[in-house]
C-alpha cells in the first residue's frame, strides 16, 4: 500500500471514530434525527476524503497536462457528489441541515489540520537564509547588492 493511501485510510479511520463517538453524545443530547444527520454528513465527507486518495494514484506516471485534467475533473465529480449527496437529503426534509452540513465541513477542517501537522512534522530541517542558494541572493550578487 503507497503512503498516501496508508494516511488517507488511517485519518478517515480516526475521523470514523470522532464521527461515531460525536453522533453517540447528539443522540443522547438531541435525537436519533441529529445523530444521523451528523454521521451522513460525516460519511459524505469521508467519501470525497478517501476520493482525494485516488485522485493522487491516478496522478502516478502521467504528464504535467493529464495530471492538471485528471485533477480538474476530480475535483467537479467532488464538488457535484458533495452537493448531490447533502442537497437531496436537505431539499427532502429528511432530517436536520445544520448537523449535516457541520460534520461536512468538519471532517474537512480535520483533514486539512491534519495535514498541516503531517507537513509539519515531515519537514526534517527549516530553509536557512543566506546560503546563497535562492534565485534572489544570485540576481543581488550579480547585481552588486
Amino acid at each position: 500500500m503507497s503512503d498516501h493511501w496508508r494516511v488517507a485510510l488511517r485519518y478517515a479511520a480516526w475521523i470514523l471514530a470522532a464521527a461515531v463517538v460525536i453522533s453517540g453524545m447528539l443522540l443522547l443530547l438531541y435525537g436519533a434525527g441529529h445523530a444521523w444527520s451528523f454521521f451522513y454528513g460525516a460519511g459524505a465527507a469521508l467519501l470525497s476524503f478517501v476520493s482525494t486518495a485516488l485522485t493522487i494514484s491516478l496522478f502516478a506516471g502521467r504528464s504535467v497536462a493529464a495530471g492538471v485534467m485528471i485533477g480538474a475533473g476530480s475535483f467537479l465529480v467532488r464538488l457535484a457528489f458533495a452537493a448531490v449527496v447533502l442537497g437531496i437529503p436537505a431539499y427532502l426534509g429528511l432530517w436536520p441541515v445544520v448537523p449535516m452540513l457541520v460534520a461536512f465541513a468538519g471532517v474537512y477542517v480535520a483533514e486539512n489540520v491534519a495535514a498541516m501537522f503531517r507537513v509539519a512534522r515531515s519537514r526534517k530541517e527549516p530553509a536557512k537564509l543566506g546560503t546563497g542558494n535562492s534565485a534572489g541572493e544570485r540576481v543581488s550578487r550579480r547585481v552588486g547588492s
